[in-house]
């Protein structure tokens, strides 16, 4: 079966939800690779007081999506090959389409750059709503084994 098939069965077993918070993370994922470097006569933008939590969100969303299809998928080695192939891409691709961005039009770039945190909150609780039974359930498993010796 090829790799297409296969990134397919994985969306259909995941669900829409889940592809809604895949498609909001590619997008939040562009917003942060497409600020513009500096000009030599720009001064830097400090880092406001909400920047190091939605930092710490944007981090955690595609790990969390990771989890919640290792989770719900199984560990097949085709359905692990499909999942890495398309977490792999969304965070390659993004990262290339918000460079180029902000390589040829610094303008929107940076309008993108400024809305990307506020997309990152929004994307995150989407994120959590969708994965959070399956990641209850693991540390819920996880502690119940601890706690049973």
């Amino acid at each position: 079966m090829p790799i297409g098939e296969y990134i397919g069965a994985l969306l259909t077993a995941l669900g829409d939800l889940w592809g809604f918070a895949l498609i909001g993370s590619f997008f939040v994922m562009i917003c942060e690779g497409a600020k513009p470097n500096r000009r030599k006569d720009e001064e830097a933008e400090k880092p406001g007081d909400f920047a190091l939590p939605v930092m710490i969100l944007s981090l955690i969303t595609p790990l969390l999506l990771f989890f919640h299809a290792f989770l719900t998928v199984g560990a097949t080695l085709p359905g692990l090959i499909a999942l890495v192939a398309l977490l792999g891409g969304l965070i390659i691709g993004s990262s290339l389409i918000g460079w180029i961005i902000g390589l040829v039009a610094r303008d929107v770039g940076r309008t993108l750059s400024r809305a990307g945190p506020f997309l990152a909150v929004v994307v995150f609780a989407l994120t959590a709503y969708v994965t959070w039974e399956s990641v209850f359930g693991f540390v819920n498993d996880f502690v119940s084994g601890i706690a049973g010796g």
